[in-house]
């Protein structure tokens, strides 16, 4: 079930991101620096954005409440961008992975923006080494554009791609 995010749901959705993190960058992120990640940094980071209000968060409740996956959408984070809509981050538990949260969590995102201005593109950036996501991403009607930058991580540079979903 998708609802907006809550304090209640800050421990969670923050041990299902580090969890997500540590899985899906292997390869592309160093050891050390997915070792590094803590809980209750994101925790910290989530009580953060919880009150920015232009940004919004949805949230994928399992039938016992616990809160497993997130998106989180809204204006660009960087000024000079030109595409009106970004989505900042998805993530699943990777133990929920493969059963369609992700997709629903997408869908749920596009809805949204969609009902503000639907001739808007949306777009998010996502490291060009992670094969899954971008499989993802594409096959949810996203198409890398040829923007790059480079992106840090505690001590790790990655290259990061701007896919962008056109109505």
């Amino acid at each position: 079930m998708i609802v907006k995010l809550t304090s209640q749901h800050i421990p969670d959705i923050a041990k299902a991101q580090v969890l997500a993190w540590q899985k899906a960058f292997q390869g592309i992120l160093s050891a050390a620096t997915l070792n590094d990640l803590k809980i209750a940094d994101f925790e910290a980071n989530w009580r953060q954005i919880i009150l920015q209000t232009q940004r919004t968060n949805y949230i994928w409740l399992t039938a016992d409440q616990q809160a497993v996956g997130f998106v989180s959408f809204g204006p660009p984070k960087d000024p000079k961008e030109t595409l009106p809509y970004e989505i900042y981050g998805i993530y699943v538990h990777p133990d929920f992975w493969h059963q369609k949260i992700g997709y629903e969590l997408m869908k749920a995102a596009v809805d949204d923006l969609r009902t503000k201005d639907a001739k808007e593109a949306i777009m998010l950036w996502v490291m060009s080494q992670n094969e899954g996501s971008r499989r993802f991403y594409d096959r949810f009607g996203f198409t890398w554009d040829g923007a790059t930058r480079t992106s840090k991580r505690l001590e790790d540079d990655f290259e990061e791609v701007r896919y962008v979903y056109k109505p």
